[in-house]
């Protein structure tokens, strides 16, 4: 199963190529070229407030940071990219997203085709380098899922295909619990009864989290448990932690226990834990997924595609993993319609171990897009050209932000 696995994998990968190579040839030169790319610094009201171990993502009523991309091409198609920006979990900011993207990644696309994906990737790598940091990885992603969109509707191809292709149409999310009391979470849990798997939020006081999860669990006896501390514990304490809830078996795994630096501390979790651990805030690219596995660290990899420089680096991340016998988690940052509908479209092509967490539809009082398909907690694969939805400029250009 697993050689099948790998297999289609990398037949995805090359097939994607291949539908790329293909449709820039028939595409006519000077038409599909990109001539002109606009950024848009923008607010997102937020109508649930969400905290994380880290703290605060968002506060309900306020506007989050998110940055859009609108790529066009000479003969008027157009794509979009988007990426939150919280500097509690990474160092990219709303104004350096900007302008990078500006300064940066804008000189490299423009006068070139958008399926020049692969001389997108290293020249942004080349300008960015992710050397002594992860090379701004989140400006990376909005620019190259801008241009996959714009790639997409040129040849009239859904994005996932340029991926392998979806083996599903519908998939299932997971929905975050943001931390507060015990009861708060479980009346939360208990309010979204079409949900069937929770990212209960831990925040590293053992005593707490543990009657956390036992109320969630009290009040969703249903539902599956993926544990998320966003580097909150110390591996002592995390300990003692995993002992107080070993009986509960909705639990399927925890993510990120510790500082996502402590590497050592990550296998110490390992070793004495009987769940599965996943690895997120320490893991962005094929190359921290390489050194999880050969460390054997976790067992777990959390795809982002925000943190693994864009849906290329997400792909090679989830390639890698397989290959070393890790399982997949999907997640993201509380994504508009444009982030969501991206991983969507990645993830409908891989086998995950649980629903994905996308929590935007959750979270966010505007998803900005028209067309996105969503019923309770499942969303449809769109089939439409590049993303497959709508994007709603106006209301990107009246909540821009002047940066």
């Amino acid at each position: 199963m697993k050689t099948e696995r790998r297999g289609f994998l990398k037949s995805a990968l090359v097939s994607g190529s291949a539908l790329m190579a293909a449709a820039a040839e028939q595409a006519p030169p000077k038409s599909a070229v990109i001539k002109k790319v606009d950024v848009f610094p923008t607010s997102v009201e937020f109508r649930h407030t969400f905290v994380i171990g880290r703290g605060k993502v968002g506060t309900a009523g306020q506007g989050g940071r998110y940055v859009f991309v609108r790529v066009e091409s000479a003969d008027g198609h157009v794509g979009w990219g988007e990426t939150n920006t919280i500097p509690s979990w990474s160092y990219e900011t709303l104004e350096s997203v900007t302008s990078t993207v500006r300064s940066y990644l804008t000189p490299i696309v423009l006068n070139r085709s958008p399926f020049d994906q692969v001389y997108f990737q290293k020249q942004f790598d080349e300008r960015l380098t992710p050397a002594v940091s992860q090379g701004f990885p989140f400006a990376k992603s909005v620019m190259i899922t801008a241009t996959l969109d714009l790639a997409g509707q040129i040849a009239g191809l859904p994005l996932h295909r340029f991926f392998g292709g979806k083996i599903r149409d519908k998939i299932d999310l997971t929905f975050a619990l943001s931390i507060d009391t015990p009861q708060a979470m479980a009346d939360v849990a208990r309010s979204y009864p079409f949900v069937k798997c929770f990212k209960l939020k831990v925040a590293g006081d053992e005593k707490t989290d543990a009657a956390r999860v036992r109320a969630v669990i009290e009040a969703r006896p249903d539902a599956d448990i993926w544990l998320d501390a966003n580097q909150s514990y110390r591996p002592i304490h995390m300990e003692t932690f995993l002992k107080s809830i070993a009986s509960l078996d909705q639990v399927r795994c925890l993510e990120q226990p510790v500082q996502s630096v402590d590497w050592f501390g990550m296998k110490r979790v390992r070793e004495r834990s009987a769940l599965p651990i996943a690895l997120d805030e320490g893991c962005f690219s094929s190359y921290d997924v390489a050194r999880l596995a050969r460390m054997e660290a976790g067992d777990l990899v959390v795809l982002k595609v925000a943190k693994s420089a864009g849906l290329w680096g997400c792909q090679r991340s989830a390639i890698v993993a397989e290959a070393n016998g890790l399982g997949l988690l999907g997640s993201g940052l509380t994504e508009t319609g444009v982030g969501l509908t991206a991983a969507i479209h990645l993830f409908s092509t891989l086998e995950l171990q649980l629903p994905p967490e996308l929590n935007g539809p959750e979270f966010l009082a505007d998803l900005m897009v028209d067309g996105l398909e969503i019923q309770g907690a499942t969303v449809t694969v769109p089939d439409g050209p590049g993303l497959g939805i709508k994007v709603r400029e106006d209301k990107i250009r009246a909540n821009a932000i002047a940066v």
